[in-house]
């Protein structure tokens, strides 16, 4: 059996549990006013700051904090089994209570990277088997799963009870690759995600305001016609609405892909909308002959928000009447 856990890996580990319990900014729990009640650090250590909490309501940000909580737990049963090198236990102590003194994702990222690394290369046999079964188990994923890198044959840590030193090394050296590989891609991803989202706060404001006054021009022009163009609005944004639901589930079911959603689902609502609306002047120009019935040209507007290319045809037709 080996030494008892040293007693830096056991605070940080107990650091990251306490992080794991703060509730986030804006939803503490009070007694009719009250100060937050779920900061129960030990005396003498500073309270969480308003800052810390905020950083902490980030579910990305929870996620890596329970992964190296779990690295640590792994880096203490290893220790448990047979002692790790006074160097590396230290060390790994020193990351994480640098990543929790300087908190913030990519404080985490940079930790967690040099955290397995490190585990990695002092890993024993068990713990390499259960993390080499943990990767092979994962079929899907934004970032390289092993079955995509190295192909569905079994790794051989796992097929084979007292498998050969190489067999050994090998693995290790995977792992090691696979970690290297996933931080290398997941800082540009997760820049472009972020790009994204930036550039969508002025795009989505835009397209509303001036979807806005579209509606406003189109109701002054046609007064009568009020509430067939709320209709045409309404009845589109309902349309792209429940098309972005039947996407979220059929299609959106990686993290990244849950996490950016909804920023477009509501751009895409605003698109279905504006299609509404195109519908309606497309009808009220007498492209499209509906008789004027509403109830068609409600129809008609749940369709061009539901379906793009349905949408889209319609702008095509206009362009080709246009043009002849």
């Amino acid at each position: 059996m080996g030494e008892h856990v040293p007693d830096e890996l056991r605070s940080e580990r107990q650091e990251l549990q306490r992080l794991l319990m703060v509730e986030p900014a804006g939803v503490w729990r009070r007694h009719r006013g009250t100060a937050p009640i779920d900061d129960d650090r030990p005396a003498g250590q500073a309270p969480i700051s308003n800052r810390e909490r905020r950083i902490l309501g980030d579910p990305e940000v929870r996620k890596n904090v329970e992964i190296l909580a779990a690295r640590l737990a792994d880096t203490m049963d290893c220790h448990r089994r047979a002692p790790l090198p006074e160097a590396a236990t230290k060390r790994l102590a020193e990351l994480v209570g640098e990543a929790r003194e300087a908190l913030s994702l990519e404080t985490l990222l940079d930790t967690r990277r040099s955290v397995e690394e490190l585990l990695l290369e002092c890993a024993d046999l068990s713990l390499l088997r259960q993390w080499t079964a943990a990767e092979y188990a994962e079929e899907e994923a934004t970032l390289p799963t092993w079955r995509r890198t190295y192909g569905p044959e079994p790794p051989a840590l796992l097929d084979q009870p007292d498998p050969p030193d190489q067999a050994v090394q090998v693995t290790r050296m995977r792992l090691l690759r696979l970690v290297a590989e996933r931080f290398s891609l997941y800082r540009p991803l997760r820049a472009r995600r972020k790009l994204r989202t930036i550039y969508l706060r002025y795009l989505v404001p835009v397209v509303l305001v001036f979807g806005g006054l579209l509606g406003v021009a189109i109701a002054r022009e046609v007064p009568s016609a009020a509430g067939t163009v709320l209709l045409a609005a309404a009845a589109g944004a309902s349309g792209a609405s429940l098309s972005g639901l039947l996407r979220f589930r059929d299609e959106v079911k990686l993290g990244a892909q849950i996490r950016e959603f909804l920023a477009f689902y509501l751009a895409q609502v605003i698109v279905g909308g504006t299609f509404g609306l195109l519908v309606f002047l497309v009808i009220t120009a007498g492209w499209i002959d509906l008789g004027g019935n509403a109830a068609r040209i409600g129809a008609v507007s749940f369709a061009a928000g539901f379906s793009e290319p349905f949408a889209l045809g319609v702008v095509a037709k206009m362009t080709e009447r246009t043009s002849s």
